[in-house]
């Protein structure tokens, strides 16, 4: 059982039980009426009587000797007998009242013989600093002298809550205590916001600042701080700060200068934050990007982990690639060559283009450019494979390269090398809605091709490259955007794993409702059932009508996902605000398991389609037995995404 520690009612020392038996000449208990006189002076200072008082014997004798000056002073009156007639001393000659009692706080300085935080003697201690010794103070009311100890190896993340350990002060504490506050606050003026010793900032913090959490920060100093030259400005740490929080806020250099508090003159502030995110820039291209970007990075065996379920069950077993072209908005150039190749029709801005290649899970393969803006991606990636063979070395022939419809110009450059190309069907002259085996293709490459665009919005949350960005940053944006990728590729997890049982369930009944007819569409085909006629509101006649409750797992299970169920609310919108509020549903006049609804275009406002669903209210599991959507006797049968 650990020792006891007790405490001088007087002085505050604190001492072990042992000790206090094995040295008891030492030590008094002045709980008896003999020691009355003590008890008064206790009263005077404002402490409290407690049922346990013990006194060191230096304070005994120096209560002794200032009770003898003061009978001397008073003509021999003993202190007990002249009760509340004490006269006033001063400081400077009267021991008794040198301490100053300061309330709501612990500690009175005899902390160098154990742990400050977890109270215990005959551990291995460390000496704290004066920034430590302040967060004592501020943090947890805790008064500690300068010689304090703490266990080396930080025992206890709260101190132990101290009892009957009031903090009295002597000037010279005082005086000491007040120093340290001030030196504290001038210290705290000129201190950076982040620190890699940060006891202040939020993993929240450094990831709003910077976009990555303390430890990843100091990871990627720890790859550059051997190539960095030492400064007094900023140490490693605040270099690799400073360029994320470019990249991340889009402050000025000279705003950024102001965060990390960088003594120089003010026409040197913003060239040396400039020139440390140059530097950064360079060291943290030459670390992460050979490793974690390009072709020649990674292996095909390592590429075909990143594939997905739906990758898998759509496409088959070999690779797939995501391609999709981004672009970043520049200020207008004052040099007409450079103002003319910037210049974008499509977007009426100026801008650079860079060609984002994506494995299926979101993991980046590679991110090439800058390109022109008045390129379009099929120019781009015709482009990209005229000027390299960067493809052969991780792709072969069979392999799924998965893009958009702005690729259609270049999709038999690919099926020239021999690859599968996966693209959204696009209307051809004259039409006005895709065929049902068209949607339904267009669907499953959606589904697999989404994560090219969901890695955009991961990447363009560096405001750097959301915002337009000065004609002085082209030369080199490659690399700021490459080393962007590759730290995402390193530090983040990815985007989509989609290798779950439930996901490869999902994606076999997505290639099986792609191949099955719809029993209303045939219905319709052979002149069965009719869109147009022979139909009759609910109101009109059935007002108590029943239809299936429906889950939100139940929708999410037959929808194939959540896109449906996120664009639903904004079709309602659109419809009730066209409709009066009020939508028309109508039962077909012969079969009342049939329901009709009408709904406007997302597109078009002038375009409606006929929606039929056959429902069953007595089967619980499965309510919804068919459903068919009609525009110009066009029909679409999966619904996924």
């Amino acid at each position: 059982m650990p020792p006891k520690i007790i405490s001088c009612i007087w002085c505050s020392k604190i001492t072990k039980k042992n000790s206090f038996d094995q040295t008891k000449s030492s030590w008094r208990n002045i709980c008896t009426k003999g020691y009355q006189w003590i008890h008064q002076l206790i009263e005077e200072r404002g402490s409290d009587l407690e049922t346990e008082m013990l006194i060191c014997g230096k304070c005994l004798t120096m209560l002794y000797k200032a009770r003898k000056r003061r009978e001397t002073a008073n003509g021999g009156t003993s202190l007990s007998k002249r009760r509340n007639k004490i006269p006033k001393v001063t400081k400077q000659n009267d021991t008794l009242d040198n301490l100053i009692n300061i309330e709501g706080f612990c500690g009175d300085g005899n902390d160098e013989e154990y742990c400050i935080w977890c109270l215990k003697y005959s551990t291995e201690t460390v000496p704290l600093s004066a920034a430590e010794r302040i967060s004592l103070l501020c943090d947890y009311k805790i008064y500690c002298s300068p010689n304090v100890r703490r266990c080396v190896n930080r025992c206890l993340e709260i101190p132990v809550q101290r009892t009957n350990e009031p903090t009295r002060l002597t000037a010279k504490q005082t005086i000491s205590i007040i120093n340290d506050l001030i030196d504290e606050v001038n210290r705290v003026k000129l201190m950076p916001i982040f620190l890699e010793n940060d006891s202040v900032g939020s993993e929240e913090d450094f990831t709003a600042w910077t976009g990555w959490n303390l430890n990843q920060l100091m990871e990627m100093t720890s790859l550059i701080a051997p190539h960095m030259y030492k400064s007094k400005h900023r140490s490693p740490f605040e270099a690799v700060c400073m360029y994320w929080i470019k990249l991340k806020t889009n402050l000025s250099f000279r705003q950024i200068g102001t965060i990390f508090k960088i003594q120089t003159t003010e026409e040197s502030i913003r060239r040396r934050v400039e020139d440390t995110f140059h530097t950064v820039s360079t060291h943290l291209y030459n670390a992460l990007v050979p490793l974690h970007l390009g072709f020649h990075h990674i292996s095909r065996t390592d590429a075909l982990e990143h594939h997905t379920a739906y990758t898998k069950t759509f496409f088959g077993n070999n690779l797939s690639i995501i391609w999709d072209g981004t672009y970043i908005y520049t200020n207008k150039s004052e040099d007409h060559k450079l103002q003319q190749e910037t210049y974008s029709g499509q977007k009426s801005r100026h801008l650079i283009k860079f060609m984002s290649i994506i494995l299926p899970d979101g993991y980046v393969l590679d991110l090439i450019g800058p390109f022109k803006g008045k390129d379009n991606d099929a120019k781009i990636s015709k482009a990209i494979l005229d000027m390299n063979d960067n493809l052969s070395v991780i792709c072969e022939p069979g392999d799924t390269q998965i893009v958009d419809r702005g690729f259609r110009d270049v999709a038999g450059v690919f099926q020239d090398l021999g690859f599968t190309v996966k693209m959204p069907g696009f209307l051809k002259q004259g039409e006005k809605q895709l065929t049902a085996e068209q949607a339904n293709d267009t669907r499953m490459t959606t589904k697999t091709r989404w994560v090219v665009e969901s890695f955009h919005s991961q990447f363009k949350k560096w405001r750097f490259f959301s915002e337009r960005i000065s004609q002085d940053y082209i030369a080199y944006i490659d690399i700021l955007v490459r080393t962007v990728a590759a730290s995402l590729n390193k530090y983040r997890s990815r985007l989509y794993e989609g290798k779950s049982p439930e996901d490869y369930a999902l994606a076999n009944k997505m290639l099986l409702l792609k191949s099955r007819s719809s029993h209303l569409e045939q219905l319709i085909i052979n002149g069965d059932l009719s869109l147009r006629e022979q139909w009759n509101n609910i109101y009109d006649i059935e007002p108590d009508f029943n239809f299936p409750y429906l889950t939100l797992d139940f929708l999410r299970e037959y929808t194939c996902g959540i896109y449906q169920i996120k664009q639903s609310s904004s079709y309602a919108k659109a419809h009730l605000f066209n409709n009066d509020d009020q939508f028309e549903f109508q039962l077909f006049s012969s079969n009342d398991s049939l329901l009709r609804c009408r709904l406007h275009s997302k597109h078009s406002r002038t375009t409606k389609y006929y929606l039929c669903i056959q429902f069953d209210n007595d089967d619980d599991d499965d309510p919804i037995k068919d459903h068919y959507c009609q525009y110009q006797w066009k029909s679409v049968r999966l619904i996924c995404h």
